[in-house]
């Protein structure tokens, strides 16, 4: 029998298959994630360990991350043990320890070579294609799940890609391939009209100049030349903006950031006024949840209160569409209201335990996972600015999946980005 043919090289092959769709179906999702638990579950079970330069890095990041998770998880299961709520809503933090476990597994007993990652980070690149594609052909209600988690996740998955396509760890072809699939999850995030995932239009070109080192490129030619690039690259940036004008891509973005400007401006001079609008709503319950939290800031009121608290808000407007809210659309007024500061540093938990490790992978000069970490960062406390995205299941799972293909990144010293500039 083939040695090659073993539970866990199906799983990654299962694995690759279920990621690829997994911008269409969220069941998809999820039985990816389920995927990398297995893996890492079946390695630490055979305990093999991999090499050590690559075991040191990647596991002492991987085992940061899992500890993090536990913490965060323990810091919410607190006040839901005090409060006695379900814990159904704790899923997020379950998914995210239980992916973290699986990473530092694979991580410390296992490893993916850089061919076999390659392959994994062209999954998500197809992933962006389909859900471009889904985008196309039918309107954002055709998301497989909610669209605005739905949004948030594909932008997670453009926010890594582009650092890979910037990486010389992968071959010409690959780079290129990730560098379109991330283009079209940008694309897909646009026309989905989620403007809390719009942040991707501040990333990118951050990541793009961080990684072009531009100005010293210029430094290197004649003024003439760098005159004549730059302005070629100008009448570039240019004519595909006047073209993109007459597509979905520009009209559809540009015609919610105006409903959302209108809706402000109609807020602004009463906020009891625009109460059933989409961020009428948000900017009515923001307000309202300030003094709702300043009762109780250190444990929260618990679930079931915040949602009576909700009700009872639409009830006094007599806005049905505020009764059928259940969380206030941001993720960190919705944690301080259920669990007070406990809540909230649960949440904030995580975004630390990021930015820790953008510093620990510049300072091996992992530049690629850096700026992946840093991008995965910036969705991930940009996009819960309007929307509780820990409420819906597939949002942590993407989140759980993409963080941990960061850190099973091969670090490949000397040949990373700023190597070669």
């Amino acid at each position: 029998m083939n040695s090659r043919i073993n539970p866990q090289n199906l799983a990654y092959w299962f694995f690759l298959v279920c990621f690829c769709f997994s911008s269409l179906d969220s069941k998809a999702a999820g039985l990816a994630w389920l995927s990398l638990l297995f893996i890492g579950i079946a390695v630490s079970v055979r305990q093999r360990f991999m090499d050590s330069t690559f075991a040191n890095n990647s596991a002492s990041d991987s085992r940061l991350w899992f500890i993090v998770t536990v913490i965060a998880l323990f810091l919410k299961a607190v006040p839901t043990l005090y409060w006695q709520d379900g814990w159904a809503e704790r899923h997020a933090e379950i998914r995210l320890v239980l992916g973290a476990f699986g990473a530092y597994a694979i991580c410390r007993w296992g490893s993916f070579n850089i061919s076999k990652h390659q392959v994994m980070v062209g999954a998500a690149s197809i992933s962006c294609a389909l859900a471009l594609l889904l985008m196309l052909v039918d309107v954002r209600e055709a998301a497989p799940t909610n669209p605005i988690p739905w949004a948030a996740a594909i932008a997670l998955l453009s926010a890594w890609l582009l650092p890979m396509a910037c990486s010389n760890q992968f071959t010409r072809a690959g780079r290129w391939f990730f560098g379109v699939g991330s283009l079209m999850g940008f694309l897909a995030v646009l026309i989905s009209e989620n403007r809390g995932a719009y942040g991707l239009i501040i990333l990118w070109p951050v990541v793009l100049l961080g990684h072009s080192n531009i100005l010293g490129r210029l430094r290197e030619l004649n003024v003439q030349s760098a005159v004549m690039r730059l302005a070629l690259g100008v009448l570039v940036v240019v004519v595909a903006g006047i073209l993109l004008t007459q597509t979905a891509v520009f009209q559809r973005p540009l015609h919610r950031i105006q409903v959302a400007m209108d809706e402000i401006q109609l807020s602004h001079q009463s906020l009891e006024a625009n109460v059933n609008g989409s961020i009428g709503a948000r900017l009515y319950m923001w307000s309202r949840s300030v003094s709702f939290i300043q009762d109780a800031p250190w444990i929260g009121h618990g679930q079931a209160s915040r949602k009576d608290a909700i009700a009872q808000w639409g009830k006094d407007q007599k806005s049905e569409h505020l009764q059928s809210l259940g969380h206030v659309h941001n993720e960190y007024l919705h944690s301080m209201m259920d669990y007070g500061l406990l809540g909230l540093a649960s949440l904030f938990l995580y975004a630390v335990g990021m930015l820790w490790l953008v510093f620990r992978m510049r300072s091996r000069s992992a530049f690629a996972q850096a700026w992946a970490m840093a991008g995965v960062l910036f969705i991930h406390i940009t996009t819960g600015l309007t929307n509780v995205n820990f409420a819906h299941n597939y949002y942590p799972t993407m989140l759980s999946i993409v963080i941990s293909l960061i850190l099973l990144t091969p670090s490949v010293q000397g040949r990373d980005l700023k190597k070669t500039q």
